[in-house]
Order: structure tokens, then sequence, then C-alpha cells
């Protein structure tokens, strides 16, 4: 993988990158202040013949940290200078987690970027979007997850700091995922793990176009990284 810099408004971004754009260009946007666990995702893209991008939102990751804590929205502002500082023509944009919040303002607020949108866990199912209900969902999944997860995030988390993930954890319950994909025009897709707690499949497949991972949790690239890469391709024979 390479590492890239591109100077934003709200600070440098850190991105790593692999593979050629034959089947073009693919950008994922990371959960809650993590992205190392989607790595092997950009590789197994990569493999399969597409560009593969992982930007760190500013102040998460290796990125530059900005002069604020950031929400959802700004994020996606952020994001959206990134695409067009990077000039890599209209994408294919995953999320995942909280990323898909991201993921689908930037699809909503600059079209012509975004060819096609893919929602991997996506957040917040209506019924959990206050505080006590959220934690619940999110320590239901962790025993669900391998262990070695959590070894991996808790370095993003202390380099993050706890103002700036409580400032993206109330924006993520404050954001109506479902009002911000009325306003996308590309096609969506959707993509989950039969054994997630946070994005149920009643709510979920009322998102897009829906694809079921059986035996994986909210955090299924961690476990399935060649998932992204083989929905995407299915797509493109079907």
């Amino acid at each position: 993988m390479i590492p890239v810099w591109t100077n934003t408004r709200l600070g440098a971004v850190h991105a790593l990158t692999e593979g050629g754009p034959a089947r073009g260009d693919v950008v994922i946007m990371p959960g809650l202040g993590v992205s190392v666990y989607l790595r092997s995702s950009v590789s197994s893209l990569a493999a399969a013949g597409f560009r593969a991008w992982l930007p760190d939102p500013p102040g998460f990751g290796d990125s530059e940290a900005p002069p604020r804590s950031l929400g959802i929205t700004d994020i996606a502002a952020v994001a959206v200078q990134w695409l067009r500082l990077r000039d890599l023509g209209s994408v294919t944009l995953i999320g995942h987690s909280c990323g898909t919040q991201v993921a689908a303002h930037v699809a909503a607020s600059a079209p012509e970027l975004v060819q096609r949108l893919v929602l991997g866990s996506p957040t917040v199912d209506p019924r959990y979007r206050t505080w006590p209900k959220a934690l619940g969902r999110w320590l239901r999944d962790g025993r669900r997850e391998p262990s070695s997860l959590t070894k991996t995030q808790r370095p993003e988390w202390r380099r993050a700091g706890p103002a700036r993930l409580l400032r993206l954890a109330h924006s993520m319950l404050a954001d109506d995922i479902e009002t911000t994909l009325r306003r996308v025009t590309c096609p969506v897709s959707v993509i989950r793990g039969d054994r997630d707690p946070i994005s149920t499949a009643e709510w979920a497949r009322g998102l897009g176009h829906y694809v079921e991972l059986p035996g994986l949790a909210h955090a299924f690239p961690y476990e399935a990284p060649s998932s992204f890469a083989e929905v995407l391709l299915e797509s493109e024979q079907s």
C-alpha cells in the first residue's frame, strides 16, 4: 500500500492506496475513529482489479488534527473536497458503520463524484438512536466479534482521543441516513452480516439492494475482507 497525503481545508488527509484503476476507483470511508481493520479490504479490492483508497478523516488515523472535533457532515464535506483534489472521477464509494453516513452525505451533496454507493453495516437503526440503546447494542456486538479486533482498534482510539470520538458518536446518533439517502441518485447496495445487532436486517433491507453475509457480525470486513470486492464483481456480472 502507498501512503498519500492531500491538503484540505481541515488539515492534511492521509490515505492508503493500492492497485490500478482497470475496474475503476473505489474509496472506503471507515467507521468510528478506526481504519486499520479495513486495510485487508483495500488489498482484496486491488487484487480484484480496482484502485482502492482508504482515507483517514481529519483527527483520526494518520491524518492531521483539525482545529475542532468533527461530526458526520463535517467529515463528509472534507471527503468531497478530498475527492475533488484527487481528481479520481466518478468513484464507487463504500462506507462501513458510521462511514456509511459520511458516504451517503457525499453521494447526496456531490452526485457527480459517486457512481455507486455501498453501505456496509449501516448505522444507526432508528430503534437504537439513544445512548443507552446504542451502547447496549455495541456491547452485544463486541461479544460476537473476534477479540483481536479490539486490539487493532485501541491504538487508533487512543490517538483520536475521547473528545473527537464522543463528538463523532453524538453526530452519528443524531444523523438520519434514511433522509440523506432520499437525495442520492446513484445505485445503492447494502451489505450486512447476519449476526449484526447494530444494523438490523429489517431496517437495512429498506436502504438499498440488500446482501447478507452468513455468520458475521458488525465488523464483517475484518473477518471477511474480500466481501466488498465480491459484491462489486457480482454486480458487474449481473
